[in-house]
């Protein structure tokens, strides 16, 4: 039996083993991503390390090795600071299919809950292995962004999903009717 990675946050000292995970994320696979390889290598290793100290990045780790991760970020001001963001999902292409991902969505789902009332994340169209993931874990579409990224001469559009988490009040009006208006 293949053992089962522990998932727990980065801590402020493994800020090294987070960049080259992000980096080999950031390369492999620039079309799921907002930032760039440049972007994230023009962050210091101080705003890493503050980030990580935050404890919303979390990892699943095998023998003290990160080999998936995924991170949140609440919205700050005081008429955002009811909605979260799940950023950065990714793991390592040994782990994919061993539910793993799934596994740090709903880490970061309880890390979410008490703290907002709605999560939201992009995903690239071209991406439904992960769109299933995403609802699966109760995220609906909601938009899409037409060229969210671009990448040299291409772009890619995303979907944009969301998820009320419980508790949460209903949202007004019946918008989600108003996404068939086209």
């Amino acid at each position: 039996m293949t053992p089962q990675p522990t998932i727990r946050p980065f801590r402020p000292e493994e800020a090294g083993a987070f960049r080259r995970m992000r980096l080999r994320a950031l390369a492999a696979h620039p079309e799921a991503f907002g930032n760039s390889v440049a972007d994230e290598e023009a962050d210091s290793m101080a705003k890493v390390t503050e980030r990580l100290a935050r404890g919303d990045t979390f990892a699943g780790f095998l023998d003290d090795e990160p080999v998936g991760m995924a991170g949140f970020f609440q919205e700050t001001g005081e008429k955002r600071r009811h909605k979260g963001l799940l950023w950065g999902v990714y793991v390592a292409p040994a782990l994919r299919g061993t539910g793993l991902a799934g596994r740090l969505v709903d880490r970061v789902l309880d890390h979410a809950a008490g703290r907002v009332e709605m999560l939201y994340l992009g995903v690239g169209i071209a991406n439904p292995a992960a769109r299933r993931l995403y609802e699966s874990r109760g995220f609906v579409a909601m938009g899409v962004e037409p060229h969210a990224f671009r990448l040299g001469d291409r772009y890619v559009d995303e979907l944009m999903m969301v998820r009320f988490m419980p508790g949460a009040p209903a949202p007004s009006g019946d918008w989600r009717a108003i996404l068939s208006l086209s």
